[in-house]
C-alpha cells in the first residue's frame, strides 16, 4: 500500500509544478500540440508560467500537490477569479501517468471541491477539457460533471483546439459522490 498525501504548494514549489504540469502535457497531448512545442519550449513555457503564479499575492491561486511515498505525482490548481461570473475554476488537474488508477485524481478533486465550498459557499466549479481527451472527459463525467459549451481554445504552441466546459452546479454533491466513490 502507497503512503498517499496532499499537501498545500508553498513558496518554491514552483519548479516542481512545472515539471510536472510539462510531464503530464507530453503524455496527455501528444499528436494535439506539436511535438517540437511538447519537447522544446514546453519546458519553459512551464516554468515561467508557474514561477509568475507562486509570485502572486496569497489566495490567488489555490494548489496542492499528491505525494505518493514522498514523490509528486500529481496535482491540482483552483483559480476563482479568472471567471468568477462562471463560478471557480479549476484550472488545473493532473496525474502523472506512471501514478494513474491510485485514485489520486479522485483526491485531487475531492479537495477543489472542499476548497471551493468552503471559500466559495453556493458557487459552481468548472473546467475546460479539450474534446479529444476522451478520457478526462469520461471521469469527469463519472464525477457527475456536464460538459455545457463547446469551443476554439488558443493553446500554447501556436495551436487552437476544440475544448468542453464542464460544470459541477453542486459542489456538495460532488463532495458526497467522490466520498462515495473513495
Amino acid at each position: 500500500m502507497s503512503d498517499i498525501t496532499l499537501r498545500p504548494a508553498r513558496p518554491g514549489d514552483d519548479t516542481l509544478l512545472a515539471s510536472l504540469h510539462a510531464r503530464s502535457w507530453q503524455h496527455a497531448y501528444a499528436g494535439q500540440l506539436p511535438a517540437a512545442f511538447l519537447h522544446g519550449d514546453l519546458d519553459d513555457f512551464m516554468a515561467a508560467k508557474w514561477a509568475a503564479r507562486l509570485a502572486e499575492p496569497a489566495g490567488t491561486y489555490r494548489i496542492a500537490i499528491a505525494e505518493v511515498d514522498g514523490v509528486a505525482a500529481g496535482f491540482v490548481c483552483l483559480w476563482p477569479a479568472a471567471e468568477p461570473h462562471k463560478g471557480v475554476y479549476l484550472d488545473n488537474l493532473h496525474v502523472l501517468s506512471a501514478f494513474q488508477g491510485l485514485g489520486l485524481g479522485r483526491r485531487l478533486m475531492a479537495w477543489a471541491a472542499a476548497e471551493t465550498q468552503q471559500a466559495w459557499p453556493q458557487q459552481p466549479m468548472f473546467l475546460y477539457v479539450l474534446a479529444a481527451n476522451k478520457q478526462a472527459r469520461a471521469v469527469y463525467q463519472r464525477m457527475g460533471g456536464f460538459e455545457t459549451i463547446h469551443q476554439d481554445v488558443a493553446m500554447p504552441g501556436n495551436v487552437t483546439l476544440p475544448a468542453m466546459q464542464v460544470t459541477w452546479q453542486d459542489v456538495p454533491g460532488l463532495q458526497a459522490l467522490l466520498q462515495r466513490q473513495g
